[in-house]
């Protein structure tokens, strides 16, 4: 065992927390995205599937505190002893949903560029076009999940693994930066559009979206990298850190990774008013409801 019972115990506790917190924050979200029906729109498609992926990731893909502490055999109270069987799934699951993530990202950026580039074209877009979308964005991640779990556990290939995933992150990475470069230069080389009212609510919400972008990955780039490092020094047979201290940093950055899925919430409630509005909506009917429960004897 290489942490000790109490602080085995403190970060079983720090990684539940985080698990509980992502899925309590985005469930909320998802509610006041269905009950209100000015959050529903076109353009808002993509950020309620990107809110249902994050709320998957503290849920499933975390799998708990068990998966993570029984993966590095840091804690000797935490064992999980699965068939194989299950193991390829939790394999999977641990890889769908943040891919799924990371792809709707990239999705909603190009969403962004062609909203920012073809205004009205954007407009003529169907909703079973975002439909289409969503689904190609879950079934894409699931193919590339399924891939690495192949390469892992029948072939072996660890390395082809991280290669794969690597390559498949950088490309997410990559059509966002060229998404949002042609934002930038649009917005400043572009005409000004004649529909100030419409346009002036597409760019608030397109910068609200970068925004999210740039705050997830910077949550997330540090254990992508930190990861891809660590075995590239591990296969050189260098080290820089002792092993109790690179399981406590790896498990920092673990929770920085998925607490990406955690800021999207934030964001929202600062930058879009009609989110901010259905929340203190929904905090005082819930608050109302209460006081009512309350018997009179009792005050």
């Amino acid at each position: 065992m290489l942490l000790s019972s109490p602080e085995c115990i403190t970060w079983f506790a720090v990684f539940l927390a985080v698990c509980v917190a992502i899925v309590t924050v985005n469930l909320i979200s998802i509610i006041l995205f269905i009950k209100n029906r000015s959050l529903r729109t076109r353009a808002m498609y993509l950020v309620i599937n990107l809110t249902l992926a994050n709320m998957f990731v503290g849920g499933f893909s975390h799998f708990f505190p068990f998966r993570v502490l029984s993966l590095y055999k840091a804690c000797d109270f935490v064992k999980m002893n699965l068939s194989q069987e299950l193991n390829v799934i939790t394999d999977f699951l641990f890889l769908w949903f943040p891919l799924t993530s990371l792809t709707n990202i990239a999705v909603i950026s190009l969403d962004r560029m062609h909203a920012t580039i073809r205004p009205f074209r954007h407009r003529l877009i169907k909703k079973w076009v975002y439909g289409v979308t969503i689904a190609g964005v879950w079934v894409l991640a699931a193919m590339v999940s399924t891939a690495s779990v192949i390469l892992v556990l029948y072939g072996k290939k660890v390395w082809y693994y991280l290669y794969l995933w690597q390559s498949y992150c950088c490309l997410c990475l990559f059509v966002i930066c060229v998404s949002y470069s042609s934002i930038v230069v649009k917005f400043l080389c572009g005409a000004h559009p004649q529909h100030q009212g419409a346009a002036n609510r597409q760019r608030k919400l397109t910068v609200t979206l970068f925004i999210m972008t740039i705050v997830s990955l910077l949550m997330w780039l540090p254990h992508a990298a930190y990861i891809f490092v660590s075995y590239q020094s591990s296969v050189r047979k260098f080290l820089p850190f002792k092993e109790l201290d690179k399981v406590r940093l790896e498990f920092s950055l673990k929770i920085l990774y998925f607490m990406n899925s955690l800021v999207n919430p934030i964001v929202y409630t600062i930058r879009i008013p009609e989110f901010r509005k259905a929340l203190l909506l929904l905090f005082n009917r819930q608050r109302r409801q209460n006081a009512r429960e309350i018997p009179l004897h009792a005050l």
